[in-house]
Formats: structure tokens, sequence, C-alpha cells
């Protein structure tokens, strides 16, 4: 059986700008989440994290202890530890996604107009949020190859 964790927690400003840390951060998961078969999704808002964490029990205990560890994040709070039977994001070491105004509509739709309200935020919410946010970011790609492969300027 697989476990999904779900957490949040706030953002911890160091030498770096906000977006070279969250690059950083999915880089590095990348390596070792690959390493140690865990997928997942990562959410930032330049202020708060929210972070999907998929694989065996043990390897996402593992991960949260590391997370819980590093300096950028403080007051890290779970908001769902379930065993699940399959993964949500099958295709995603860590794939993530930095809060924009073109997505906001998304975060709308999902109750969060303003700041993240961690009090409100189930662990399906987060699931579907995610889930909404990679496909947007997936037909943003897309149209990314296509402007680029019809030589159009970039």
């Amino acid at each position: 059986m697989l476990t999904q964790l779900i957490y949040h927690s706030h953002f911890v400003p160091g030498d770096y700008g906000a977006l070279s840390t969250v690059r950083n951060i999915i880089q590095v998961s990348e390596i070792n989440n690959g390493r140690d078969g865990i997928t997942g999704f990562l959410i930032f808002d330049k202020f708060h994290f929210l972070q999907i964490l998929e694989g065996a029990p043990e390897d996402i205990q593992q991960t949260l202890q590391r997370i819980r560890a590093d300096p950028r994040h403080r007051d890290l709070t779970v908001i769902a530890d379930r065993p699940v039977p399959g993964r949500a994001f099958t295709d995603w070491a860590m794939g993530g996604f930095i809060r924009s105004p073109e997505a906001q509509s998304i975060h709308t739709r999902h109750g969060i107009a303003g700041d993240l309200q961690i009090d409100t935020l189930s662990g399906d919410a987060v699931v579907a949020l995610a889930t909404d946010l990679l496909v947007f970011e997936t037909e943003r790609q897309k149209q990314r190859v296509v402007g680029i492969s019809t030589h159009e300027p970039i």
C-alpha cells in the first residue's frame, strides 16, 4: 500500500530569491524522490508551500524528516497522511507550480481567492487543486512548444 502525505509549511527567505529557492527545492527533490520512489507535487505562493508526497510509508517518513530539518521551511503542518491505492502524480518525481496571476481563476475555483487558509484545506482539496494546476501547466507548456515549432516570435 502506498502512502500519500500532504503538508503545508511557511517559506523562510534565505540568501537567494524565492524563485531560485523553489527551483532548487524542485531540482533536488526530483533527484531524491526519483531515487526513493516518491512522486508528488509542490505548490508555492511566495509565502507558503503545499506539497503532496506519494510512496512507501517508510520512504515518505524519511523524506518528511529531511523537509522538517530544511531551514527553508517553518511551521510544517501535516494536512493528510493516508493510505492510497495508487499515485495521483505518477509521472512526477516532483512537479511544481508557482502561483501566478494567470492561474488565479484555478485557485479561486478551489476557494482560494487570497492567501492560503490552511485551516480550511483538506487533503482532497489540495490534490484537486494540484491536479488542476498540473493540467493548466501542461497546456501552457504545449502552447509554448507549438509557438516554437511554428516559428512564432518568442
